[in-house]
């Protein structure tokens, strides 16, 4: 049995999500993975058990990746500033990795995901502390009453349209700041008005 090479890995979910990003995921074939990868298709089978296990894995690692990048929050802290503080996490990620938050979007709107068998508790593993947050802030009543996930909705999807619309040119950085955006945000969320 051969052995595994943690960069060898590394490049095979790197070019999986290369060919998800340029093709979609329906594109997505093993011959095609080891080809961007630079390996024999053979190689794949020491790594992964087939082309599932492999959007498994990405779509773990890139979730992983992310939760550690934005979480990094005071959970017993003012729900506001933590909702703004959020929002700012997740600006910073996407300047460096928006493919990466664009990755997750694209898994989530195919039906592709329910086949790959992730628990919600595997799927949502590091994001607890988002949880507890918003939680706190609808006992605080801080925040409307709702779905704790719908209330992290309202913080992490327009930041990700942000950032694709600036990419794409189709917005200004300098017309419309960052911080309109947090603005819009907050007051669909919170019970209080903003300013």
């Amino acid at each position: 049995m051969r052995t595994q090479d943690d960069e060898k890995r590394t490049r095979i979910l790197d070019s999986t999500s290369q060919i998800i990003m340029s093709q979609g995921i329906a594109a997505v074939s093993l011959s095609k993975i080891a080809k961007a990868a630079g390996i024999a298709s053979g190689t794949l089978y020491t790594y992964f058990a087939d082309k599932n296990d492999i959007l498994r894995a990405l779509y773990l690692d890139r979730k992983q990746q992310i939760a550690q990048a934005i979480t990094q929050l005071n959970v017993a802290g003012d729900p506001k500033a933590e909702f703004n503080h959020f929002m700012d996490l997740v600006y910073d990620y996407g300047q460096s990795h928006l493919e990466d938050l664009l990755l997750i979007r694209e898994f989530s709107q195919t039906p592709l995901l329910a086949s790959l068998n992730i628990a919600p508790q595997e799927a949502f593993a590091g994001f607890e502390p988002l949880e507890t947050f918003v939680k706190n802030g609808i006992k605080q009543r801080v925040f409307f009453d709702s779905d704790y996930q719908v209330i992290l909705n309202y913080g992490y999807t327009p930041v990700i349209e942000y950032l694709l619309a600036i990419k794409n040119g189709n917005l200004d950085a300098n017309t419309v700041p960052f911080e309109q955006i947090k603005q819009l945000s907050a007051r669909a969320i919170l019970m209080e008005k903003t300013k």
